[in-house]
């Protein structure tokens, strides 16, 4: 009978420890940091029409930044301007440029410091921008790590010659769009995704632009056709990371670079429309650093993205 008591009474002690037991905490070792360039809190948040797949599928896995009226703010650091705002996005300071054609960044980025302090290889941190011009957010020593920007045709960057699926995608996109220096972003997607699946980058920015390049030529249609690939593109990068077995360790940030004018003015961004200023984020598997806290309410802006990085990578 004692022994039938002990039993039972080990059996119930096991059992109630295993309950209550603490789940092993998944280590983020990866990042992959998006940006919609030009795309407004508007169509990001305020009305889900836009990106369906993601509110239906995705947006309850993800702490959502930047909802006006929320406890939280999220907005451009600097002026509400392409490169000035990704130059501070990848330096974690307000960089002394005024427009797009400032030129290189000339401190150290976020990507580089993953090569310097990390002891990241190269081909670790890769960049896939639309936009020609990102060069001088990424770096500011050219080749410290894999950029592949605008029409450049991307390269493996161990053999520095394109893969089969590389040399595909760079045809492609060149009888698409053979004049211009900027790619279209269902190709700099395409070279990403490919990219991700073959040489698992610790860090991966993909820039995305059309959004941005539709909205100034005032075309609401093709904005709206850009947001609906994002939204598809979304979809296929979670679903990779889940086939990659990936999607417990990897870190994924959706933003922007600044947001636009109100009404009428919403082709334009920029000191005079102060609406520009505002922006918002999707972070799956973590959460921004803050850059201020003010009472109840806590701001976050481009200044939050390099130490919400280096904060994962600095934990091994």
């Amino acid at each position: 009978m004692l022994t039938r008591i002990f039993v039972s009474t080990l059996l119930s002690t096991f059992l109630f420890s295993t309950a209550h037991a603490t789940p092993p905490v998944t280590k983020i070792d990866r990042v992959i940091y998006i940006t919609l360039d030009g795309t407004r809190w508007q169509e990001a948040l305020k009305e889900h029409k836009y990106l369906p797949l993601f509110w239906e599928k995705y947006a309850s896995q993800c702490k959502i930044y930047g909802v006006p009226d929320s406890t939280d703010t999220m907005e451009v650091a600097s002026i509400p301007i392409s490169l000035p705002s990704y130059q501070s996005q990848m330096s974690g300071e307000v960089q002394p440029c005024s427009g797009n054609d400032c030129g290189r960044i000339q401190v150290e980025t976020l990507p580089e410091t993953l090569v310097h302090q990390c002891g990241f290889r190269k081909k670790d941190v890769a960049i896939f921008s639309s936009w020609y011009v990102m060069q001088n957010a990424a770096e500011h020593i050219e080749g410290t790590v894999y950029v592949n920007n605008g029409n450049l045709p991307a390269v493996d960057p161990d053999t520095q010659e394109p893969d089969r699926v590389m040399s595909m995608l760079n045809d492609q996109q060149n009888m698409d769009h053979p004049e211009g220096q900027d790619r279209f972003d269902k190709y700099t997607f395409a070279q990403a995704l490919h990219y991700l699946k073959k040489f698992k980058p610790k860090f991966m920015w993909i820039a995305l632009q059309d959004t941005d390049e539709m909205a100034h030529v005032n075309n609401w249609p093709g904005y709206v056709d850009a947001l609906t690939f994002y939204d598809q593109a979304l979809d296929k990068l979670f679903k990779m990371l889940v086939k990659l077995d990936m999607d417990k360790t990897t870190m994924v940030i959706i933003t922007t670079d600044h947001g636009r004018g109100k009404g009428k003015n919403w082709t334009s961004h920029g000191p005079q429309y102060p609406a520009s200023k505002q922006t918002w984020a999707f972070v799956y598997n973590g959460e921004l650093t803050p850059v201020a806290h003010n009472g109840q309410i806590i701001r976050y802006s481009t200044l939050s993205i390099k130490p919400t990085v280096e904060a994962v990578f600095q934990k091994h």
